[in-house]
């Protein structure tokens, strides 16, 4: 039986709602358990639920470990509990609706956990407006073994949302690359939004046609850094904050502050060592973005 202490917020949630680990000790990671995973989410939910809360959630999950199979779901399973809360969304191209699970609190973090699923994606909408995104995402997609790449492009990202005022926070993916994340008032469709995200790319791309470019595939990137504006259009998704990634080494998507993109580096972050770097400037940069909120200049919300 997972342990909550009832001297903490996540504890006092948690109450009524206990999550017995099945197979404690099966490794999900190398050397990591599901106890230990349980353990982890417990550890970083205060910081994680405000970015699961009220977003459909995807999942990918790994019943026997990042050495077994993984797969996507969207749906929740019948045998959820009565207390995992849902949310239901026309999936035409399915031809029929889908009830997506919505993590409203540490209980159903940790049983999502019991159920490895090792990655959060969350869509960049709330479920009581799902045409109004409140997130726009910069997608940072550097080559192989490039991540100063990224980090000069992050630079000149940030450097152009503080021109227009933009809130901004910035994380691993838990990849390669970087995610600058930015909350926004819930004026636009996702296809206008989309619009706006790649009017933003181009300014960036203008800026340093040498290190970036929004060329999608590979072949025509010529070892730049792709920004991909995909992140904001309708069916997206994208990794939350503290989510770890169904990798062998157990990476994390941790938020960074600027300050700090020059002396990390994307393994710096895993399920072991992100309970102890809670106190770094980045956390404490997303504490207070998720209750910020930016609005898109005109310039960006013109029409094609």
């Amino acid at each position: 039986m997972l342990a909550l202490s009832k001297e903490t917020p996540a504890g006092r949630a948690a109450r009524g709602r206990e999550v017995t680990i099945s197979k404690p000790e099966k490794e999900l990671w190398s050397d990591f358990t599901k106890q230990g995973y349980a353990d982890y989410l417990q550890a970083v939910s205060e910081d994680m639920l405000p970015w699961l809360r009220e977003r459909p959630l995807t999942m990918v999950r790994a019943p026997d470990g990042v050495t077994g199979e993984r797969y996507f779901q969207k749906a929740a399973p019948t045998y959820a509990p009565s207390w995992i809360r849902t949310t239901r969304i026309p999936a035409p191209s399915a031809k029929r609706d889908v009830d997506y699970i919505v993590c409203q609190d540490l209980p159903t973090l940790i049983w999502l956990g019991n159920q490895a699923v090792l990655e959060f994606h969350t869509a960049p909408v709330r479920r009581d407006r799902l045409d109004r995104p409140d997130l726009l995402v910069m997608d940072i997609d550097p080559p192989e073994d490039a991540f100063e790449m990224a980090v000069e492009v992050a630079f000149l990202v940030l450097e152009v949302l503080d021109d227009l005022g933009l809130p901004t926070g910035i994380k691993t993916t838990g990849g390669k690359g970087l995610h600058v994340v930015v909350p926004i008032e819930r004026r636009l469709d996702q296809t206008a939004l989309r619009g706006a995200v790649a009017r933003l790319t181009a300014i960036v791309v203008e800026r340093r046609p040498d290190l970036v470019t929004d060329a999608f595939r590979k072949v025509r990137r010529e070892g730049r850094v792709m920004l991909d504006p995909s992140r904001n259009g309708t069916g997206a998704t994208i990794v939350a904050p503290y989510s770890p990634r169904a990798r062998a080494d157990a990476t994390v998507s941790f938020p960074v502050a600027a300050e700090e993109l020059g002396s990390v580096s994307p393994g710096d972050f895993t399920v072991q060592t992100v309970p102890t770097l809670l106190a770094r400037p980045g956390p404490k940069r997303w504490r207070a973005l998720a209750s910020e909120r930016g609005r898109l200049p005109s310039a960006l919300q013109r029409p094609e």
